[in-house]
């Protein structure tokens, strides 16, 4: 029997499962898109990784240029799900977008 482990996307080890991360105390932030489209921002601290947990208004998209085109998109979070992410280092703004109007998710800074 073999150990199976999960990976970040810059190939760390990961929590066994991204709803059972282990947060930094009051760093979550509340990311909203009022309308489909949008290309909003948020500081994040490069290196560290993250916690992105979408609602269930609907999923996100995030990339570290823009997400204004399919190029730009490093990272999805379907309707209702969890995702961790790891910023890379020289990065300190996150871009994200909603793929549908009013779409609410939640950004924690993990330890």
């Amino acid at each position: 029997m073999s150990d199976v482990y999960l990976s970040d996307n810059a190939g760390n080890r990961a929590s066994p499962g991204a709803v059972c991360c282990d947060p930094v105390l009051a760093s979550g932030q509340t990311m909203t898109d009022a309308a489909i489209g949008g290309d909003h921002t948020v500081t994040v601290v490069g290196g560290a990784r993250y916690a992105f947990t979408a609602g269930l208004t609907g999923g996100f998209i995030f990339g570290i240029a823009a997400v204004t085109t399919a190029a730009n998109i490093v990272w999805a979070c379907g309707l209702n799900d969890t995702i961790v992410m790891k910023i890379p280092a020289s990065y300190t703004t996150l871009h994200y977008a909603s793929l549908v109007n009013g779409g609410t998710g939640y950004l924690r800074k993990l330890n």
